[in-house]
C-alpha cells in the first residue's frame, strides 16, 4: 500500500477526506490492507495504484452492473464521442433512452434525466409538492445530501433547523410509526419518499406496499428511491419485484454501468407538472452517459443479465452459509442474491459486530474487495465466486482466531 498511502498524504492537503465520496474514505482499522486509490478495473476485478489485484464486490457502491470497462458500453460511448458530448440544443438520443426506460419501468409514462441520485430524489419531492399543494414530506431511508434529506443533523451541518417542521422521519420498516405520522400530519403530507428495500433480511416488500396504501388514503404521493434497487434487482427494479406501483421514482446507479446519469420517472399526470415550473440543469443531456445507458439497458433486455446475477448471488450465499457451518459459527446468508450478506447471529451482538469487522479486514488481506452487502455483476463468473469462497473461508477462520486477541482495539464503524 506504499503508493496508495503516499498519494493519500498528498491528496488530503488539497481535498477534504482525500476523496469526493463519503463511503470511499479510508477505514482506519483496514490500514495497509484496504487500498485508498484504485488505478483501473476490468470485469469484476480491480487493480490499485500499487498493482494489487482484487475481486470486487463493492462495484463502485452499486453502479457497475455489467462489469468494469464493459466493451459494448464503452464502444457506444466512443462512437458518440465522435459526434459530440454536449450541444446547444437537445440530442435525439435523449428520446431513444426515454423510450427504453419507459418500456422497462412499471410506472414510467414519462421521464427526465439528471446526473445523481440526490438530483432525482429532490426533483421528485418538488413535483410532489407542486402536484398536491402541500409542504411536508415523510422520509424513510437515505436519499442523498440535499437539505430536505439532512434535517437529522441540523443545524450542525448547515441545514436550517426550520426544515425539521417540514420533514418527518419514519424508521425504515416501521409501519406503526408511518401510520402514527400520517394520522398526525396526513393532510399536510405531499409525499412519502422511501427506499423500497433496505438490503436487510426483510425481503417481503410488506413495508413498501403498506406505504402505498396509506399514501392513497391521504391523497399523498408515494415516491420510491430506487437508486440502488433499480436495474439491479431486475429490469423493472423493486417496483416489479415487490409488486408495488409508485407515483414517482428515481433511478441512478445501475442505469449506465458507472457513467454518471440518473432519471426520475412517473405517471403522466404528475410528470406533466414540469410544464408549470423549472427543473433544469445543463449537463442532464450529456450524451456520453446517455449512450452508455442505452447500451447498458439494451444488453439487459437482450441477455440474461439478471438471471446470471441472481445465480451467482445464490452461489455465493450458499457457499458462505456452508463456510459458517464448517466453522461452527452461528451465522447464515441473508438478503436478496444481487446484494446479500453473511448475518453473524450469536447471542453476543458486540461479538457479532467485531467479528464482521475483522473478517472484512482479512478479506482485503486476501485481495477480496469486500462490502457490507456483496454486490454481484454480470462479469462475476463461477470461478470468481469459488475463488472468493476459498479466501472467505481462510479469512473467517483467521478473524475468529484474531477477534479474542484484538477485541479492545476494535471499534466497528462503517462510513
Amino acid at each position: 500500500m506504499e503508493k496508495s498511502n503516499l498519494h493519500f498524504q498528498k491528496a488530503i492537503s488539497r481535498i477534504p477526506w482525500g476523496t469526493q465520496t463519503n463511503a470511499k474514505r479510508p477505514y482506519p482499522f483496514f490500514e495497509d490492507v484496504m487500498p485508498k486509490y484504485i488505478e483501473r478495473g476490468k470485469g469484476c476485478r480491480l487493480w490499485d495504484v500499487d498493482g494489487n489485484e482484487y475481486i470486487d464486490f463493492r462495484l463502485s457502491l452499486g453502479p457497475v452492473t455489467l462489469g468494469y470497462c464493459y466493451d459494448e458500453v464503452d464502444d457506444a460511448v466512443r462512437k458518440q464521442m465522435e459526434k459530440g458530448v454536449l450541444f446547444s440544443m437537445a440530442s435525439p438520443i435523449e428520446y431513444e433512452l426515454a423510450e427504453l426506460i419507459c418500456s422497462m419501468i412499471p410506472n414510467a409514462e414519462m421521464c427526465r434525466f439528471m446526473k445523481t441520485g440526490a438530483d432525482v430524489n429532490s426533483s421528485n419531492i418538488r413535483i410532489a409538492r407542486s402536484c398536491t399543494g402541500r409542504d411536508m414530506i415523510l422520509m424513510s431511508g437515505y436519499h442523498g445530501y440535499p437539505d430536505w434529506f439532512s434535517t437529522e443533523d441540523s443545524p450542525n451541518n448547515g441545514v436550517p433547523e426550520i426544515l425539521k417542521e417540514y420533514v418527518k422521519i419514519i424508521p425504515w420498516g416501521d409501519c406503526e410509526a408511518a401510520e402514527k405520522l400520517m394520522r398526525q400530519y396526513g393532510e399536510k403530507v405531499a409525499c412519502i419518499i422511501s427506499i423500497p428495500y433496505d438490503f436487510n433480511e426483510d425481503t417481503s416488500g410488506e413495508y413498501i406496499r403498506y406505504l402505498r396504501d396509506i399514501t392513497k388514503e391521504y391523497g399523498s404521493l408515494l415516491v420510491l428511491d430506487e437508486i440502488l434497487t433499480g436495474f439491479r434487482l431486475g429490469t423493472g427494479g423493486a417496483q416489479e419485484y415487490f409488486k408495488v406501483d409508485a407515483d414517482l421514482a428515481g433511478y441512478a446507479k445501475a442505469l449506465a454501468n458507472g457513467y454518471p446519469l440518473s432519471t426520475y420517472v412517473g405517471k403522466r399526470e404528475y410528470m406533466e407538472q414540469l410544464y408549470k415550473f423549472k427543473m433544469t440543469t445543463t449537463y442532464a443531456g450529456e450524451t456520453l452517459s446517455i449512450a452508455a445507458a442505452i447500451a447498458t439497458l439494451n444488453i439487459m433486455k437482450r441477455e440474461k443479465v439478471h438471471d446470471h446475477i441472481w445465480k451467482m448471488g445464490k452461489r455465493l450465499m450458499k457457499g458462505l452459509q456452508e463456510i459458517a457451518k464448517s466453522l461452527s459459527l452461528e451465522a447464515y446468508a441473508a438478503g436478496l442474491p444481487p446484494a446479500s450478506f453473511l448475518k453473524i447471529n450469536t447471542p453476543d451482538q458486540n461479538y457479532n459486530e467485531r467479528l464482521e469487522y475483522v473478517w472484512h479486514r482479512e478479506l482485503y488481506r486476501e485481495r477480496i474487495f469486500a462490502n457490507q452487502r456483496w454486490f454481484i455483476s454480470y462479469s462475476h463468473k463461477e470461478s470468481d465466486i469459488d475463488e472468493t469462497l476459498e479466501k472467505a473461508a481462510v479469512s473467517l477462520q483467521r478473524a475468529i482466531d484474531a477477534e479474542q486477541k484484538e477485541r479492545k482495539n476494535i471499534q466497528p464503524f462503517w462510513w
